[in-house]
């Protein structure tokens, strides 16, 4: 009889939990927020950003400029991003570039290049080059930012070799933006100084000199880059010369350095 009245009793309060909830809905709803969290359903995750640099076809207009959403998944300015950190757009998106160095003779470049320059939160460009050059394959990977408490734009610039590099630079027109470099190499004191120039929306030309020690700046190489056509994830693993890698060595974006200890010609 226990048993029989026990399962009569959770029929009754069952169909009367039942009803109540039909009666009043909020009550439902208050049970549901009231669940463990693990009972809890999961949000829907924020959308992805769409357009930018992501593709090798993006260019400066259509690159993101944040990583901030608002309502409804739009996407806002980051507030801390500011007229500086904006004209970094300029350089974003896919390139592929031809590379005269400083032995080739004029017109008759003997390096190709290609990179992809991601922005990030409105306030960085994150870089990813690879290249051949008469002294084999290169790979790099960069980040170019604005920095507000210096007043300055810099440059991080890590290669293939364990090359770090850090510079310090600042736009001297409209559309030339110019870093320069120093540190020891090989117990000497070394300079480099890279300079990018917009010709257009869509021409970039980059150009690296080098010294040692006090000497004035002699031409390294220079590159004549245009907007990439191709995906993303289509040609951008593929090598780009047959040469076989090099040791360490200096190493200015754009090119495949000197290595340490070897004045540049």
């Amino acid at each position: 009889m226990t048993r029989r009245r026990a399962r009569e009793s959770f029929v009754f309060w069952g169909f009367f939990l039942a009803a109540l909830a039909a009666a009043y809905p909020g009550i439902a709803q208050q049970s549901q927020l009231q669940q463990p969290s693990s009972q809890r359903q999961k949000p829907a995750g924020r959308p992805a950003p769409t357009g930018g640099a992501s593709s090798a076809t993006g260019s400066a207009a259509d690159a993101p400029t944040n990583g901030r959403w608002g309502r409804g998944g739009r996407a806002q300015a980051n507030p801390f991003a500011g007229t500086e950190d904006q004209k970094l757009l300029s350089l974003a998106g896919a390139w592929q570039e031809d590379v005269r160095y400083a032995g080739d003779a004029a017109g008759s470049p003997s390096g190709k290049g290609r990179w992809i320059a991601r922005p990030a939160f409105g306030l960085y460009l994150l870089m990813n080059y690879e290249g051949s050059g008469p002294e084999g394959d290169y790979q790099a990977h960069g980040v170019m930012a604005y920095d507000h408490e210096e007043r300055a734009f810099r440059l991080w610039w890590f290669d293939d070799a364990g090359g770090i590099g850090e510079y310090t630079g600042a736009w001297k027109d409209a559309n030339t933006l110019v870093f320069e470099h120093k540190k020891n190499s090989g117990g000497r004191p070394f300079r480099e100084r890279i300079t990018y120039t917009l010709r257009a929306s869509d021409q970039l030309e980059t150009k690296v000199e080098q010294a040692w020690g006090t000497e004035a700046y002699k031409f390294y190489m220079e590159a004549s880059a245009g907007r990439a056509q191709l995906p993303e994830g289509k040609g951008w693993g593929e090598k780009l010369g047959q040469q076989q890698p090099r040791g360490s060595r200096i190493h200015p974006p754009n090119a495949a350095p000197q290595k340490p200890g070897n004045p540049p010609r």
